[in-house]
């Protein structure tokens, strides 16, 4: 069937529309050049063809006053499928859309979308300049993305409503790289359960970590105290002992133990072969038991062993020797025992609340 050109002028309004057929009711012309369609009641309208291809309504620019309505440039058009229906614009041009006579959105030419500015980003698909929320309940906010609240603020907020897991990252097989990468502080706040490796690097700070097997670190470890924390042996059901760690302003390796001296007096005690190899300025105690006797160390360390005298036979003495870690890594990265707080850290204190101190005090990791 031929196609019908329509060609309406309205005030200098060209119009050309192409289409089998074409039906405007009602129509009234007001002297502005618009359309008009007035209607007691809701009004309907329908732009339709019998095309099973389709249709397309054309919006150029530059047309002549005596023209045909299909000369001036193409800026965009709307196009009706058999599936879908299509809003574009023309080649090197964009799409933008308004509200309250300002822009809101716009598509670039090349297919970048922005989002709160008129300018999208060249290298990413998607630029959004302000807050944004991601949500699967409109009265929660499930992600916040550029936001001041809730405290604390945060470049991307996430919170949790009867999820199992706030964030999760599943790719465990990521090809030479990583699952998440994070450069800078870190500060987690909570219970951390890390079920594979965990290598942390730079300036991490962690609070209130359980860590549900072997804790691997190849560099020092800085704390403010420490324990080992186990079943009561006495009431493991019900209690927990504490043991707080044995502190040294030294390196300090400590061996210890029970020996009796043969019917000379004499006791050679030996060590791991590898005690002189590890240690270096070695400290002696001696204490005999079960009697009153005189306990010497008649021989310092030679070839990993020393030898205990005693005054009087079969003596049985409690021996602890020390020494100071004199391996490679000790003495290439030995632990200072007095520094002087960097300027931005002084008056700040990492345990305020020792000090009855208000948290302000606290140093910032």
């Amino acid at each position: 069937m031929k196609k019908i050109l329509c060609t309406l002028l309205f005030a200098g309004l060209t119009c050309a529309l192409y289409a089998q057929s074409i039906t405007l009711s009602p129509i009234s012309i007001a002297n502005s050049g618009h359309f008009l369609i007035k209607a007691s009641d809701i009004t309907y309208g329908n732009i339709s063809t019998i095309d099973p291809g389709g249709a397309d309504l054309w919006f150029r620019v530059g047309e002549s006053t005596n023209g045909s309505g299909f000369n001036g440039e193409i800026v965009g058009h709307l196009s009706t499928y058999s599936d879908h229906f299509r809003i574009g614009a023309y080649t090197g041009k964009y799409l933008s859309f308004h509200a309250g006579s300002v822009e809101r959105m716009r598509i670039s030419a090349r297919g970048n979308v922005g989002i709160g500015t008129e300018t999208p980003d060249t290298t990413a698909l998607l630029l959004v300049n302000g807050s944004t929320i991601l949500s699967d309940n409109p009265s929660f906010q499930s992600v916040q993305i550029g936001s001041n609240n809730p405290e604390p603020k945060a470049k991307m907020t996430v919170t949790n409503d009867s999820y199992e897991n706030g964030v999760l990252i599943d790719a465990f097989n990521t090809p030479g790289g990583d699952a998440l990468k994070v450069i800078g502080s870190t500060t987690i706040t909570g219970t951390t359960d890390i079920e594979q490796k965990l290598t942390v690097g730079g300036n991490t700070s962690l609070k209130n970590t359980s860590i549900n097997g072997n804790l691997s670190v190849s560099g020092s470890i800085s704390k403010g105290g420490g324990s080992f924390k186990i079943d009561h042996p006495l009431d493991p059901e019900n209690k927990y002992l504490y043991h707080s760690f044995v502190e040294s302003p030294d390196m300090m390796n400590v061996y210890n133990g029970n020996i009796i001296t043969d019917a000379k007096g004499i006791a050679r005690v030996k060590l791991p072969d590898y005690f002189e190899s590890l240690n270096t300025d070695f400290r002696y105690q001696l204490t005999v038991i079960g009697t009153f006797a005189q306990a010497i160390v008649s021989e310092k360390v030679q070839a990993n062993q020393f030898e205990i005298r005693t005054d009087k036979p079969n003596i049985e003495v409690s021996w602890q020797i020390t020494g100071i870690r004199n391996d490679a890594y000790a003495r290439k990265f030995r632990i200072p025992n007095e520094i002087e707080k960097k300027p931005e850290e002084k008056g700040t204190y990492l345990y305020p609340e020792a000090y009855g101190l208000p948290a302000d005090k606290k140093l910032k990791f």
